[in-house]
């Protein structure tokens, strides 16, 4: 349609300032010869980081109700809401909507398109959430990632006799390895960089929320800690709660840490959903501070947030409103 060429794209995907994880899994550049092969190449992290990022990549050059846009941007819920941690019913429902909407607007705008097998696959995807839960918790993500050890045993080894008894010894030296490693069962709460700070000199919403955890008058602030396995980071962003049917977002100021206990201190924000880019905009609230634990968060993954024409736009995994 002419609103911008491959090049202009590719530009825009390689000199995005991705941060944290999408550092790791930004998107490789689209290949000249995409039409010809029929994929846009890359892997499923990294087609995944292209989908949630693509209305800040491109979204500006494609005007407002562009049926093959909508196409997309459908698809990109439809995605988040695949990768939910956790539904409600009407979640569920929303979920099956979203579908529908996905598979109807992408015939109406492509009506010669024959669609595949992995679209009558997904209609199935809320049955199934109810049956076995929140399907991110048994994708073949995890699976993949494993056989990629295999294969690189085998590119390594490249002896192919009796590969099976190759795959199998180097897996378990890898194991021993691992397991003898004083590091390998990392603790639960882990902070590599820890301060101590006077209770006194916190703001007030901080020294309430700590006077009930401990009477100590120095307690430990980071900027970054795992939780899990999950990274927290000072300047990402929560989703904690909900307001007129929009989820709540706050900023991490501080992390403190009282005893077991990790605390978020954040600055609030208020949004508005943008119906074009399938993003959120953030603006600062009036209540400016509070504080939360991760108990409290609507999705245990942290959010970056990016400035798109002036406006500040967190770009979520999943949805943050499940």
């Amino acid at each position: 349609m002419k609103y911008f060429t491959l090049e202009y794209l590719n530009q825009k995907i390689a000199s995005f300032p991705y941060q944290h994880a999408d550092k790791v899994d930004r998107p490789q550049p689209i290949p000249k010869t995409f039409l010809s092969r029929g994929t846009i190449g890359g892997n499923g992290h990294e087609n995944a980081t292209l989908l949630r990022l693509l209305p800040l990549l491109v979204g500006s050059v494609v005007p407002e109700g562009n049926g093959a846009w909508t196409v997309l941007m459908e698809l990109k819920e439809v995605v988040q809401l695949a990768l939910c941690p956790s539904f409600s019913d009407e979640t569920l429902d929303y979920f099956q909507s979203k579908i529908s909407d996905h598979k109807q607007v992408l015939l109406k705008t492509f009506p010669e398109f024959s669609l595949r097998p992995k679209h009558h696959y997904v209609e199935h995807y809320p049955t199934m959430i109810k049956c076995y839960g929140p399907l991110v918790h048994v994708w073949t993500m995890r699976f993949e990632a494993k056989h990629r050890f295999f294969k690189r045993v085998v590119h390594d080894a490249q002896n192919f006799k009796n590969i099976l008894k190759t795959m199998a010894v180097r897996h378990q030296h890898m194991m021993a390895y691992h397991l003898a490693a004083p590091s390998f069962f990392k603790p639960e709460t882990q902070a590599s960089r820890v301060d101590s700070v006077l209770v006194s000199a916190l703001p007030e919403v901080a020294q309430l929320h700590i006077r009930t955890l401990t009477t100590s008058d120095t307690i430990y602030q980071t900027s970054k800690v795992t939780i899990d396995g999950t990274h927290y980071v000072c300047e990402m962003f929560l989703s904690v709660g909900d307001s007129g049917g929009l989820p709540r977002f706050c900023r991490v100021e501080h992390i403190y840490l009282v005893n077991s206990t990790v605390s978020f201190l954040c600055s609030n924000y208020d949004c508005w959903y943008l119906e074009h880019l399938g993003s959120y905009e953030l603006s600062p609230s009036q209540t400016s501070l509070s504080i939360h634990l991760k108990s409290d968060l609507n999705d245990s993954v942290p959010l970056s947030a990016y400035e798109h024409n002036g406006r500040s736009i967190p770009t979520t995994h999943g949805p943050s409103c499940c």
